[in-house]
């Protein structure tokens, strides 16, 4: 049986448009999928993330790469979640990102930056330490990673998806329908990445499928028709995810932005 080699790495440089996936048929129908992907609950889980994540980090960014050998204090962060995509045919890890909200205190963006207005208040994810397998296998994983982040942030209401984006890695984005957060262009530099210049890059939830149908993008049908029965990040959910974010953020009061509920199916 041949494995993926996890030497075959690559961090989120590769375009999201390198696989064609414009809808053929553009009904709701179940689509499988070569691997699998699913929240990371054990140390083993989070032992082949961390190897995917500095494997991939390291061919692009060796100096950030030599930081993240180890598991990060913000794995174990109660408003952090990673994912982790496996073969179904090897087992081997294929991707990984992690995702912060900050539902019980503020993201790394939000602490860091002094946000524009239309965030400031808002429900947000920061995604990062993302990190799949080479060729077209990783591409398909990525896409499916972001489609797993979607679904996420669509079950928790959360309105927002930051990510930061060194070029031309960036355009990745955009062409995602990312918008730029400071709009002039400017960079950014965080601790996370160890002061490394990027580009704020936000998307948002609410309006994404709308946006998607109306303009017919190319991920529309992957996104918001075919039924990925291998991602299983709801295989074992908090019961406070069928909550309102207003109830499980404490101190917060009802009549934030917060309780906004977004009519869109999660398949």
């Amino acid at each position: 049986m041949r494995r993926t080699p996890i030497t075959d790495v690559q961090d989120a440089s590769e375009s999201f448009s390198e696989i064609s996936i414009r809808p053929v048929n553009q009904r709701p129908r179940p689509v499988l999928l070569p691997f699998t992907i699913r929240l990371v609950r054990t140390n083993d889980q989070l032992a082949r993330a961390v190897n995917v994540r500095t494997t991939a980090y390291a061919k692009r960014l060796p100096s950030l790469a030599r930081t993240l050998r180890s598991a990060e204090s913000e794995d174990g962060d109660r408003d952090s979640i990673i994912l982790l995509a496996e073969s179904k045919e090897t087992l081997a890890p294929v991707g990984t990102l992690r995702i912060h909200s900050n539902i019980h205190g503020q993201t790394e963006f939000e602490r860091e930056l002094l946000l524009p207005q239309k965030y400031q208040g808002k429900s947000i994810a920061h995604v990062s330490r993302l990190g799949v397998v080479g060729g077209r296998l990783g591409v398909q994983v990525k896409l499916a990673l972001f489609k797993a982040l979607y679904r996420y942030c669509l079950a928790t209401q959360i309105e927002w998806i930051m990510v930061t984006g060194i070029p031309p890695r960036d355009r990745d984005y955009i062409n995602l329908q990312f918008e730029e957060v400071f709009p002039n262009g400017g960079m950014v530099t965080l601790p996370s990445s160890m002061g490394i210049p990027a580009r704020l890059l936000a998307f948002n939830v609410r309006t994404a499928e709308q946006r998607w149908r109306e303009t017919d993008h190319p991920l529309y049908d992957f996104m918001c028709n075919q039924i990925h029965e291998d991602i299983r990040i709801f295989d074992s959910v908090s019961g406070a995810w069928a909550n309102s974010r207003s109830t499980r953020r404490k101190g917060t009061s009802a009549n934030r932005a917060f309780g906004v509920t977004f009519d869109v199916p999660v398949i």
